[in-house]
């Protein structure tokens, strides 16, 4: 009877044992796939595509590179020594446009300001008349370009401007007057992303007489443009 006895109590002893072998090892196969599932998406995470930079926020430093774009402007013009002309619809008086090459803080762009602006009253220069000007810069500058802080960045510079200014309606090329101007520029730069620039400038032309090539008084005196570009930044 006693043999009995201890034969069932080392059969419940045993299995008592296999049922605590068995739920640890159920629990170390858990835990052994939740490690496993959770280095997976580590991996995963770690691999993802990288967004291209131009998706990338601002940029710690620009190299060399160039940029283009086009820009719209407020603009005020000197013309036939007295005459003022204002227009500050950007959309309505003409585009500017910019190529520059950037390195070392430093640019050299071209520039080509197309304005067509209404005088309020019609006015006279040599022997013509009208109210519409159309005035065609194409500009050379050279600028330095400081970096302020983060993305900002401050711009000034120089250059010359070559102006054709005409009475607008004109059919003929030769109705254009061909003059110099001395440039200056300045104004600030946000990178927005790696490869997106608002570029914004205030320039002012004034024409000098030793540029005059002509006897005949200048028929643009003197320029101011307040001009916002959207540009294209491409680093080589």
């Amino acid at each position: 009877m006693n043999q009995a006895i201890s034969k069932s109590v080392l059969f419940l002893i045993n299995v008592c044992c296999f049922i605590i072998f068995v739920g640890e090892l159920d629990a170390q196969t858990q835990l052994a796939l939740e490690q496993s599932e959770m280095e997976e998406r580590s991996l995963e995470a770690r691999t993802a595509t990288q967004e291209p930079d131009f998706f990338v926020s601002g940029t710690s430093a620009q190299g060399i590179g160039f940029y283009f774009g086009v820009g719209f402007r407020s603009v005020k013009l000197q013309v036939a020594e007295t005459i003022i002309i204002s227009d500050s619809d950007g959309t309505a008086n003409g585009i500017g446009f910019n190529l520059g090459y950037y390195w070392n803080e430093q640019v050299v762009e071209y520039e080509r300001q197309v304005s067509i602006v209404e005088h309020s009253g019609s006015f006279t220069y040599q022997e013509e008349s009208g109210r519409e000007l159309e005035v065609i810069q194409n500009n050379l500058w050279y600028i330095q370009y400081p970096k302020i802080k983060s993305d900002f960045y401050l711009h000034y510079g120089a250059g010359l401007q070559f102006t054709k200014t005409r009475f607008a309606g004109s059919i003929s090329n030769d109705a254009y007057e061909d003059e110099i101007a001395l440039g200056i520029e300045t104004g600030v730069s946000y990178f927005v992303t790696s490869n997106l620039l608002i570029y914004y400038r205030f320039s002012l032309g004034q024409q000098l007489p030793f540029f005059n090539t002509s006897a005949s008084t200048s028929f643009l005196k003197q320029s101011q443009l307040h001009t916002i570009y959207l540009n294209f930044y491409y680093p080589l």
